[in-house]
């Protein structure tokens, strides 16, 4: 949900014009963005309010060295009889097979003996990316495989996919030479403004349809902490853990919070990826960046939301929109 890993030939082409040495990717979800400021030679922070995601750009961003090797990976998908049966328990026939559960139990131990914070996060969020490729849809809004189509992903064990998960992350890592960092807040709380270029990419909101995260990859929040830093509701079917509330999910906050974060960061050169079918529209967006002194541009990307198999969502309009990109400088 909200990958823009279709728009970075795009976004690539837009910070090419720009003048910058260091970039903060505000929310930065699974990190293209930042990766690709990244290898640009910027100086990138990646931030995102959801720890699964923070992992990720701790394992991609912030890591320029650290791999995990052939012998850390067999020793962390070795089974351990002293691992906890929480996911097993919990989570049996809701997403995964028991087997399967049993399995993230053990991993979800192992990891914890790995040294150094850039091992795990790498684990972490291979586990994560295993546990998405497995789920059909890969969401946790439903329970159940009753979209099981019989794809060769979901046929693949989790231990596979973990393991060709960590080659992929392992392949990622690099260095460009500079201090980059990754930090797991919500924004709006974030203090630190001394950037050239600041690109913000927020829930884009709309009646249509909720932009809540967390309530479709609560699984993965949950886990990579094993359920520690969040409360699960259960009084839901899917166990999903108790909102991670934002005020980009709230229209009669979302204008405010785009005029806070545009005035905070009125200093730097912006950059807004939004959505022309969603509020604020294009008209306040521009007069939101014009209070706070700057020189506005847009540029209209077409963009497919997403891709469906389903026979209503094949040539769907609705799936086509223009994809914003506000220039403030």
């Amino acid at each position: 949900m909200g990958s823009k890993r279709k728009l970075l030939p795009a976004l690539d082409e837009i910070f090419a014009q720009l003048k910058f040495s260091s970039a903060l990717d505000a929310f930065s979800g699974t990190s293209s963005v930042g990766y690709l400021l990244k290898q640009r030679g910027k100086r990138v922070h990646a931030n995102d309010y959801l720890k699964f995601n923070h992992l990720i750009a701790k394992a991609l961003i912030e890591n320029s060295r650290v791999r995990l090797s052939d012998t850390e990976v067999a020793e962390l998908v070795e089974p351990n009889a002293d691992a906890g049966d929480f996911i097993a328990r919990e989570f049996s026939g809701l997403y995964f097979s028991r087997r399967d559960c049993r399995w993230l139990d053990s991993v979800s131990h192992n990891i914890g003996f790995l040294d150094g914070e850039h091992k795990k996060a790498l684990a972490l969020a291979a586990l994560c990316r295993a546990c998405i490729k497995k789920r059909p849809r890969g969401i946790f809004t439903y329970t159940g495989m009753r979209y099981d189509d019989g794809r060769k992903d979901l046929t693949t064990s989790m231990n596979d996919h973990f393991r060709a998960a960590v080659h992929s992350f392992n392949e990622a890592v690099f260095s460009n030479g500079l201090a980059n960092s990754a930090s797991n807040h919500d924004i709006m709380h974030f203090a630190k403004a001394d950037y050239d270029l600041v690109y913000l990419d927020p829930p884009y909101f709309s009646l249509k349809s909720d932009n809540e995260y967390s309530r479709r990859y609560h699984f993965l929040e949950g886990l990579v902490s094993y359920w520690s830093h969040v409360q699960i509701d259960y009084g839901t079917k899917t166990k999903k853990i108790a909102r991670v509330d934002s005020a980009f999910t709230h229209r009669n906050q979302i204008e405010g919070a785009f005029a806070q974060l545009f005035d905070r960061y009125k200093k730097s050169q912006l950059v807004v990826s939004y959505s022309n079918n969603c509020f604020p529209d294009a008209k306040l967006m521009k007069s939101l960046l014009r209070e706070a002194g700057k020189v506005v541009e847009l540029i209209e990307l077409d963009h497919v939301y997403s891709v469906g198999t389903h026979a209503h969502k094949k040539n769907n309009a609705n799936n086509r929109v223009s994809e914003y990109v506000f220039l403030g400088l």
